[in-house]
């Protein structure tokens, strides 16, 4: 049976080492051509399977290093162990890297600019550890991508409508700060400060402790703004004309290579020299499809390239979201405290003293250092240096921590009194008119008065059998220590009056001491049951919203 094997891989081997010679043959013969392309193409493909069969082949004998014929002299051997590993770690590069580079070695001259540039950036170490094209996670990428890019688009469209003076009031605002800056340059870090104040600390606190607003009834407006009848205008911006004009050029249903028409356009001027060279259309559509390959396996690599790219961008959006999170979102306190003070006091100092910092001379001086420590010679001293600063660590054997771990400053005290609502449910109670005693019904929302809507419809009210079943609103907790600290209301026609809810049919006893309401019932409905009702209330607090999910680009 082994043998029948192996005469069987032998002789796929063999007819596949037959096809790859004739294909390559073809391919070199008729380089640039369709059959050239195709026959490059299959001999690529080939070559990548008879590989996989000499790695797979396991009756197959490798001879090892110390078994090589002592011979061969050092320099043979020293190449041949090159040559070896050089082969291996091409075997271990991504299939769409080694199939291309065997696509542009038949279908592309070696001795050609584009083979080499496109080599090279094959063969590029950058690219080698990174993941291998793969439609499903560059589709992944992409649909992750574009729901993140909302913050991006209206960046976008609000620069059109600041150009095109589509709200006059941001068009202004923009050229007052345009000269702001450019009559103080320090604006420039004190602008991204306050943003960081104003629109990021201040309303993430404000999410977590909200102020008791009052209500305030929506007015219509009135009137026009004095800006939007200045800017008035019949006509729109010439910006929007530059946006919205037709592009010259093909169109989709037009095609580049024609047949309708032989005459073609020469992109440059015509020398003596080149109009004496004769080429004919056989050389003209080799270089066509020649360029045509070339765009083919570009396009593959750059989608490639994207791909990966898609993928930092996301991980980077990700790891801005959890430290927008951990440090402006008050997870925890006292550190987003501390980075508020510390915020203003940065604001403060530029803007105060801003004219009088060389700030030119500290842009000046801050890239010429971020990029000289970014030279290779300065790595060796970085690294000495974090390895020292280990070293010191380790002896005093401090487990390495990162700064928001081991925050913890005593003389910031955060003791904001917790925000207090008070939660209310009535107690139903339902008898029968022939009957005189009152049975429990339900715990309900509903004050279940003659005209609820609920008992209009001839429903009963929807409620609970116990107040241990009664919980607080979402991110709201009872007060400690209570199970079922409730209250009743013992003089309901107070909250009655304030609600303004209609007493015709609800009758408050004046010898009511547990705060019952009646039912009131007209004579002449046919009615057999009857219901009373009282408000129970108790207090819930919430010493702070959940901490907000900061996200980067929607």
């Amino acid at each position: 049976m082994s043998h029948e094997n192996h005469e069987h891989s032998s002789r796929r081997a063999r007819m596949m080492s037959s096809l790859y010679s004739y294909s390559s043959c073809v391919a070199d013969s008729r380089p640039g051509s369709a059959r050239g392309i195709a026959a490059g193409t299959a001999a690529s493909l080939l070559g990548m399977g008879i590989e996989h069969l000499d790695r797979n082949s396991e009756d197959s004998l490798r001879l090892t290093d110390e078994e090589l014929d002592p011979t061969l002299s050092s320099g043979e051997s020293h190449g041949r162990s090159k040559d070896h590993r050089t082969k291996e770690e091409k075997e271990q590069g991504h299939f769409m890297d080694r199939f291309m580079e065997r696509l542009l070695r038949h279908t592309i001259a070696e001795d050609s600019a584009e083979s080499e540039q496109l080599s090279s950036r094959i063969n590029d170490p950058s690219r080698s550890g990174k993941p291998q094209l793969s439609f499903r996670i560059f589709a992944s990428n992409m649909k992750q991508l574009s729901a993140q890019m909302g913050t991006f688009f209206r960046l976008q469209y609000g620069l059109i409508h600041v150009l095109t003076w589509r709200k006059p009031t941001k068009t202004l605002t923009c050229l007052v700060v345009y000269t702001a800056v450019c009559c103080w340059p320090h604006l420039v870090v004190a602008f991204p400060l306050l943003f960081l104040l104003f629109g990021v600390i201040i309303p993430a606190h404000l999410y977590r402790h909200p102020f008791q607003r009052p209500e305030i009834l929506p007015v219509k407006k009135r009137g026009e703004s004095f800006l939007d009848f200045l800017n008035k205008s019949d006509d729109h911006s010439v910006v929007l004309d530059l946006l919205n004009e037709p592009k010259e050029g093909f169109s989709d249903t037009q095609s580049i290579n024609s047949s309708s028409t032989s005459v073609s356009y020469a992109s440059t001027p015509l020398t003596l020299s080149s109009a004496s060279e004769k080429t004919t259309p056989e050389e003209l559509r080799k270089k066509d499809k020649s360029k045509y390959v070339k765009s083919q396996v570009s396009m593959l690599m750059n989608m490639r390239d994207l791909q990966n790219l898609t993928t930092d961008i996301l991980e980077a959006m990700e790891q801005a979201k959890q430290l927008s999170t951990n440090i402006v979102g008050f997870k925890d306190e006292r550190l987003t405290t501390f980075v508020f003070y510390v915020t203003i006091a940065v604001t403060s100092v530029v803007l105060l003293l801003g004219k009088y910092i060389p700030w030119r001379a500290i842009f000046i001086f801050s890239g010429w250092a971020g990029l000289i420590l970014c030279h290779p010679n300065t790595k060796k001293y970085l690294v000495g240096f974090g390895n020292a600063k280990s070293s010191k660590a380790t002896e005093k054997k401090e487990p390495k921590q990162l700064f928001l771990d081991t925050f913890d400053s005593r003389s910031i005290i955060v003791d904001d009194e917790p925000e207090v609502r008070v939660v209310e449910i009535y107690e139903l109670q339902a008898r029968n008119i022939l009957r005189r005693k009152w049975k429990p019904h339900a715990y309900s929302k509903r004050l279940f008065d003659w005209k609820d809507p609920v008992r209009v419809a001839g429903k009963l009210p929807h409620g609970v059998d116990n107040l241990s079943k009664v919980l607080p609103p979402p991110e709201w907790k009872y007060d400690f220590g209570y199970a079922n600290n409730w209250h009743i209301d013992i003089e309901p026609q107070n909250f009655l009056w304030q609600r303004g809810i209609d007493m015709q049919h609800l009758e408050c006893p004046s010898d009511e001491t547990e705060g019952w309401i009646y039912d009131k019932l007209p004579a002449d409905d046919d009615i057999s049951t009857e219901f009373r009702r009282r408000r129970l209330f108790r207090e819930c607090f919430r010493y702070a919203r959940p901490v907000p999910r900061f996200s980067v680009g929607t």
